[in-house]
């Protein structure tokens, strides 16, 4: 997947170290109307690095849910340090990643990541006895544990992919003067590792629960849902009609004639979800009609409820992005400027 994509940016060679970089301020239009021109390559893209994320969080803790709660109380780490105008490096921060949460309780985690009180006290507790969490009055501590749980290069050198496609495309349509290779994208993460974090885990947490929702607020039932959903758009061919972000791109995933579908076990083997519980949600996928299961014991997704409203939220998830990654370039190529 991408051979074209990536192959074409290893061909080129333009520095991007020399002192007399100028980079201006990247605006969201600019990165949106990119977006929409080059829709199916910036999109799949995006769908591995999204797959990716959910496939990583599910092997840490074997439960999206416990994970979600560990990310946010990372996230209002980083923006507690931004609001005390402070940045540490990924360096600095894990040479000791343990941190403590003041005047955070259960009912404000479990509002923000849309979770019942019982469940959210469950997974808390379920996290203290992991070691992750040490939980003391409303002081919430993440130790030294979760940071060697949550350690993010992986994250970081997939979105750098993302962000060196963008520059790549923007330096080509002459809405930039220099284009940005992976490995630049993901120092300067490195360098200002708190500050974008803040900004990417904030953007990332309401991408996945919104889209959580969909699947009756079951996350397991969504990484499934999700698992077929990116089975079909990897099958899905390009077109010479740029403009895929309109509604015929969705009608594209299921009219593809060559797609095959995938059987429980290699949706087991994809997430890591177990096989019997991975049946038990294809059942209630299919009662809902959301999927179909063929001769051969293939399943699809098909145009039902949840492909509906999902597609509602990839047409929005558009300027929602491009906002993220104008905010992070700016930051990147603002304290560029400064250090220049």
């Amino acid at each position: 997947m991408n051979n074209k994509i990536i192959g074409s940016l290893s061909d080129i060679s333009i520095s991007n170290t020399s002192l007399n970089i100028t980079p201006t301020k990247i605006s969201e239009k600019n990165i949106y109307d990119t977006y929409c021109d080059n829709y199916d390559s910036i999109h799949y893209l995006f769908i591995e690095f999204q797959f990716n994320w959910l496939q990583q969080a599910y092997k840490a803790l074997k439960d999206l849910d416990k994970y979600n709660i560990l990310v946010y109380l990372y996230k209002e780490n980083f923006i507690e340090l931004s609001e005390l105008f402070k940045v540490k490096s990924l360096s600095e921060f894990y040479i000791n990643p343990k941190f403590n949460l003041d005047k955070i309780n259960i009912i404000q985690i479990s509002k923000k990541l849309r979770l019942s009180k019982e469940t959210t006290r469950r997974k808390i507790l379920e996290l203290e006895e992991d070691g992750i969490l040490i939980k003391k009055k409303k002081t919430i501590s993440v130790t030294l544990k979760a940071g060697l749980l949550q350690k993010p290069e992986n994250t970081i050198n997939s979105f750098s992919k993302i962000l060196q496609y963008v520059s790549w495309l923007l330096h080509k349509e002459k809405k930039v003067k220099k284009y940005y290779k992976k490995e630049f994208f993901e120092k300067k993460i490195k360098e200002r590792f708190t500050q974008v974090l803040a900004i990417f885990l904030e953007y990332q947490i309401d991408y996945i629960l919104v889209r959580k929702a969909l699947a009756n607020n079951d996350s397991e039932l969504f990484f499934i849902a999700g698992c077929l959903m990116y089975n079909q758009i990897m099958f899905l061919k390009k077109t010479e009609n740029k403009k895929h972000y309109k509604k015929e791109w969705i009608d594209e995933v299921f009219n593809i004639g060559n797609k095959k579908g995938i059987n429980a076990m290699t949706i087991s083997d994809l997430t890591g979800i177990p096989r019997p519980t991975v049946i038990r949600k294809l059942k209630i996928l299919s009662k809902q009609n959301d999927i179909y299961k063929d001769e051969n014991n293939l399943y699809y997704m098909t145009k039902g409820k949840f492909v509906t409203e999902l597609n509602k939220l990839r047409l929005n998830n558009i300027k929602e992005l491009s906002t993220t990654i104008s905010r992070i370039n700016n930051i990147i190529f603002f304290f560029l400027n400064r250090k220049y």
